[in-house]
């Protein structure tokens, strides 16, 4: 169920919000664009986040430290000893980005509420009780596949009010590594570096179904896959868009795989 109401961006994050480990490495990083973004009141466009430690549940206490002013300021955001990032902002935000391939946005038509949701057990990875997602491709977590790449309608059932490179931190971040689809048991692969960037786009610049759709009621389309792998490392790329063929955000992550 979508919550009917939207709190502000808090600073402390229960347990419902754990995922692998700790607490989940995209609201981490949103919760760094959040400060960065109200140290400087300027706009997210990049970001390129270190993990060292699980980030346990409690009080997320972000140092952000100003590098560089000017329109586009440089910001570095630390949670302790546990997370770090270098945060790129800009506050020319008069037109929006264009970007490629032009035309239509097409994955075929489908209406993603006729589509069967990916059933995530809440006890295995509780940060899934906010999150909606649909399978457009064949690829599922632990089927054994061939193909590393996941292709969904994905949305975020939380009542926080995330700014949208916040949100689109956490969807870039909310389906596993794509070679959990090719694997048929459980291995250990968490995200050491996470990098994304975000396109910056104008009010006016926003669709008709993008202004007048809800923040949560909004469907984005998420494809995200494996693109090199080694026996200990592996890197995962992930492009957001909205309904409406916009582009959101990119994502890498560069992830450790441990021994079973």
């Amino acid at each position: 169920m979508i919550p009917s109401t939207t709190t502000t961006f808090p600073s402390e994050f229960d347990s419902s919000w754990l995922g692998f480990g700790g607490l989940h490495g995209g609201l981490v990083v949103a919760s760094m664009l959040h400060a960065a973004s109200a140290e400087t009141t300027a706009t997210p466009v990049a970001v390129t986040a270190h993990f060292t430690r699980p980030v346990e549940p409690g009080p997320l206490d972000v140092r952000v430290d100003v590098e560089h002013g000017g329109k586009t300021p440089s910001v570095r955001a630390s949670l302790a000893d546990s997370a770090s990032a270098l945060v790129r902002l800009t506050r020319d935000t008069g037109g929006d980005a264009r970007s490629w391939p032009v035309g239509t946005f097409d994955i075929g038509g489908a209406d993603p509420e006729q589509l069967p949701p990916l059933e995530i057990p809440v006890d295995f990875v509780p940060f899934s009780r906010y999150l909606d997602i649909r399978p457009i491709n064949a690829a599922r977590p632990f089927a054994g596949g061939t193909d590393p790449e996941f292709e969904v309608w994905i949305r975020l059932l939380s009542s926080i009010e995330f700014s949208e490179q916040g949100r689109a931190a956490v969807l870039l971040d909310a389906l596993p590594p794509g070679l959990f689809a090719t694997l048929d048991r459980v291995v250990a692969i968490p995200t050491v570096e996470f990098s994304a960037y975000f396109p910056p786009v104008s009010p006016s610049g926003l669709s008709t179904d993008d202004r007048h759709a809800s923040v949560d009621e909004q469907w984005h389309h998420l494809r995200h896959r494996t693109v090199w792998a080694t026996d200990g490392l592996c890197v995962d790329e992930s492009e957001l868009r909205t309904s409406t063929g916009r582009l959101v955000g990119q994502a890498r992550q560069l992830r450790r795989i441990l021994a079973p």
